[in-house]
């Protein structure tokens, strides 16, 4: 009886967390939406702030030395720039593809800066869509078959001396 409730709280458990991903991923583009464009007015600015200069973008941060201010600047600079154009490239993909697929993505290679926003953000809601609902169940099985296998581990020695004393 206690092996029955440990394995259905385990698959309680499961379920409780793995309800959450498809919100967890939706906010996760949300943020990765806000990043984007937020880099976007940052790199238009100092674009046209280059063009102004008459200079193209790599030519402004190479004359971006001198001081440390000045190259601390263009660290910060060639950052924004490199995380720009990866969320460029992400973000639309992102959109487009669906709860699984977006988990996977999450998972494969996340943003860090938007991941710990979302982390930070992100309250836990009851499963509402289908792709929840199946996210939840799959959860549960999973829960609680890890549940049953560790509940398991302990006994398996003293089964397999019991085993082989019976074939003996």
């Amino acid at each position: 009886m206690i092996l029955r409730v440990l394995t259905l709280a385990g698959g309680i458990i499961g379920a409780g967390v793995t309800a959450q991903g498809p919100g967890f991923s939706r906010a996760y583009v949300f943020e990765l939406g806000a990043a984007e464009r937020t880099l976007s007015g940052v790199v238009a600015h100092f674009d046209a702030a280059a063009r102004t200069a008459g200079l193209d973008r790599e030519a402004v941060l190479a004359r971006l030395r001198g001081s440390a201010l000045l190259e601390r600047r263009r660290i910060d600079l060639t950052r924004n720039v490199e995380r720009h154009m990866a969320l460029e490239a992400q973000v639309p993909r992102l959109q487009t593809a669906g709860p699984f697929l977006r988990r996977y993505y999450l998972l494969r290679a996340p943003d860090a800066e938007a991941l710990r926003a979302t982390v930070q953000k992100f309250s836990p809601t009851a499963p509402r869509s289908r792709a929840e609902v199946i996210f939840t169940a799959i959860g549960f099985i999973a829960g609680a078959a890890f549940a049953r296998l560790l509940l398991w581990l302990p006994t398996w020695p003293a089964r397999f001396r019991r085993r082989r004393a019976l074939r003996s």
